[in-house]
């Protein structure tokens, strides 16, 4: 199911509608991949859920970006000084960074298999302008191997062409994150208290895992739920896109796992950990308690 958030159009792909047919086969292709049994922990993994606790995509990109930087870097001082010692590092520089935006590309791919709308158009030409580099790279690298110096210079112009080809989809990466928040945690700018506040919520209206909404002072939306007899309480909005968790389902062998209706991030309602992408971040729990008039208290764990 998509996000019923909608998103203001103020970017390069607000009418270019061409890119949705690209989006629709790159689409069918993740998600068909993620229907198969079992691939649940690869998902988790690419997303940053399984292990980070953090999107592994920017960690891959800063290694890839840094790499090829540096290779052209090399690149240019050989064409400058001519030092054939410089020729193996920018190889071996070229190989490493190749290799780290091919696992950047998969786990980009899975983040953006997440967002919708001109947001979905952004990330899919970022992909694109970043399979490019990759291919020009690749060429670069043939070229430095099978034509020996007499085919460097020619690859290494490939190579800073390419070069100039990642920076425009580190651009377009940089608005998908800071001018859609894709993967941004939405709970970044919740003000939480870690002292008592009671909630409009009465204890003994809660049936077992039939979550209610409560607001405390400073605003945030706090979802309480009675489980297996024990109160439990994390924020209500999902970090990943903003989705309604009280309007989730229960999920898990224990059935302690709320998932998002939107995206399917599942949390721990004991914790407020993620443990299913692609959420990544962890929702924020609350210490309950009951009132002398029957309703709930919640604080922020410290």
């Amino acid at each position: 199911m998509s996000s019923p958030r909608n998103t203001v159009g103020h970017g390069l792909t607000k009418n270019w509608g061409w890119l949705d047919a690209f989006a629709n086969v790159f689409g069918a292709i993740v998600g068909g991949f993620y229907k198969i049994p079992g691939t649940g922990p690869i998902k988790n993994l690419l997303h940053g859920t399984w292990i980070l606790q953090h999107p592994l995509h920017p960690a891959l990109t800063d290694a890839t970006v840094g790499g090829y930087t540096a290779m052209v870097a090399l690149d240019i001082f050989y064409l400058i000084s001519r030092d054939v010692t410089l020729i193996r590092a920018a190889d071996a520089v070229l190989v490493f960074s190749f290799a780290t935006s091919l696992l950047s590309i998969v786990s980009g791919l899975t983040d953006w298999n997440d967002t919708y709308d001109e947001e979905r158009r952004n990330g899919m030409l970022h992909g694109l302008t970043m399979v490019v580099a990759t291919i020009l790279f690749l060429i670069s690298l043939w070229m430095r191997l099978g034509g020996g110096l007499p085919a460097r210079d020619g690859a290494i112009y490939l190579g800073i062409v390419g070069w100039i080809v990642m920076t425009l989809a580190a651009f377009l990466g940089g608005e998908q994150v800071f001018g859609y928040g894709t993967q941004i945690n939405r709970q970044a700018w919740s003000d939480t208290k870690t002292k008592w506040q009671k909630l409009d919520v009465a204890a003994k209206g809660l049936d077992d895992r039939k979550p209610a909404v409560g607001k405390t002072k400073e605003g945030v939306e706090v979802m309480v739920v009675q489980v297996d007899g024990k109160l439990y309480a994390i924020t209500k909005v999902c970090t990943h896109a903003g989705g309604p968790l009280d309007e989730g389902k229960w999920v898990g062998r224990d059935r302690c796992q709320i998932e998002c209706p939107w995206h399917f991030s599942r949390f721990d309602i004991r914790t407020g950990k993620a443990v299913g992408g692609p959420a990544t971040f962890d929702e924020i729990p609350y210490e309950t308690r009951v009132s002398d008039s029957g309703f709930v208290e919640v604080r922020a764990k410290d």
